[in-house]
């Protein structure tokens, strides 16, 4: 009994689960870009070291990594996973060794990236079981094709061998697919684990947690500021309309926030009442209309329940020195200046000063 097939079908499989698990580990894209050519190409090479027999109806699955890797990345790293497998063939000094690279290499990657979906780069998306069986229909076309334009007979032998081939490389590629996609839903509730972890679940910014880790990232590299804000008599709105109107309130607020503050800048809820901006602009100038835009939405608003518009918000504005200012410090300083926003009379910002001497606006 012929185990040629079998052989080669787990041997794919282990190939396969040991390069999702070592994709797992490559957090960089960079690497991921360089790893997924490596790790493909060596694995064509693997499928072509094992043996096959002298009967056996079935050729070597060298073509099923390449198909899997234009699925999921693309032509580019298709193309580039083609050149290990290729330069072993060469080395080898396999007879027509051109003609084979180009039939169960490169038309793979070509074919199969066609296939390939936009939305595949996220890793949020699944990779579609019927686009596996497209690919394998097309090559056993192609493979027909071409040997029917080499011989001038053909045996009912080759008819069944290709229609073997073709369920066998199918079947093959479902279960790569499906291990694929299997992995996948593991990422995808990981990184939701992983972002619930860093979102408020009140007001859906980030959460302290989540703002902290992108601004020790920031404050390294650039000078940022650190903008506190405070909804102004937010206990006081609360004692009078209970509690689910202040966290409706909060939701608002948090919202409008979130679309007013510039695209590079990063909001979160800090707690309770208070949110915290990390802003890129340093200068005192444009972080006084920064505010005052800030302060100017929040006022113009009529948030729900309320007859008029009304609810205000103070502001504390710490700005970093240089590259590599400790940042908690900064967030201190910047509690300190919205301290004194809440003590000159609120709905204003203050700029944090060494000497305590803090500039106001109303």
């Amino acid at each position: 009994m012929d185990f040629t097939a079998l052989t080669h079908a787990c041997t794919l499989i282990a190939l396969s689960y040991m390069a999702l698990k070592i994709r797992n580990l490559l957090v960089i894209e960079r690497l991921q870009a360089l790893a997924v050519p490596l790790l493909t190409g060596a694995a064509s090479i693997v499928m072509m070291l094992l043996p096959l027999s002298g009967d056996s109806l079935f050729s070597d699955l060298k073509f099923a990594p390449i198909v899997m890797a234009g699925l999921r990345f693309g032509w580019l790293s298709s193309l580039l996973s083609t050149l290990l497998p290729a330069g072993y063939m060469l080395l080898e000094h396999k007879p027509d060794w051109g003609i084979e690279a180009v039939q169960s290499l490169l038309l793979p990657a070509i074919i199969s990236s066609l296939f390939h979906r936009k939305e595949y780069d996220s890793g949020y998306a699944f990779i579609r079981l019927i686009d596996g069986w497209s690919v394998c229909a097309i090559l056993t076309v192609v493979r027909v094709v071409s040997h029917v334009q080499l011989e001038t007979a053909q045996t009912s032998l080759f008819w069944l061998s290709q229609l073997l081939m073709l369920v066998f490389s199918g079947l093959a590629i479902m279960a790569l697919i499906y291990m694929f996609n299997d992995e996948n839903k593991i990422w995808i509730v990981q990184r939701k684990l992983e972002l619930e972890a860093k979102q408020d679940n009140l007001t859906r910014l980030p959460n302290l947690r989540g703002f902290m880790d992108i601004a020790k990232r920031t404050v390294r590299s650039r000078r940022i500021a650190i903008m506190m804000i405070d909804i102004d008599n937010f206990k006081r709105y609360n004692d009078t309309f209970g509690h689910l109107h202040g966290d409706q309130l909060l939701r608002e607020a948090g919202q409008l926030l979130k679309t007013a503050v510039h695209e590079q800048d990063y909001i979160a809820r800090y707690g309770g009442e208070e949110f915290i901006i990390l802003s890129h602009m340093t200068d005192e100038t444009q972080l006084s209309h920064y505010a005052d835009w800030l302060r100017h939405n929040i006022e113009d608003h009529r948030f729900y329940g309320d007859s008029v518009a009304g609810t205000t918000i103070s502001i504390g504005i710490s700005i970093s020195r240089m590259p590599g200012d400790e940042l908690r410090r900064l967030i201190a300083e910047a509690d300190e200046a919205l301290y004194v926003s809440k003590q000159s009379g609120k709905n204003r910002y203050s700029f944090y000063r060494a000497d305590q001497t803090q500039q106001k606006n109303a």
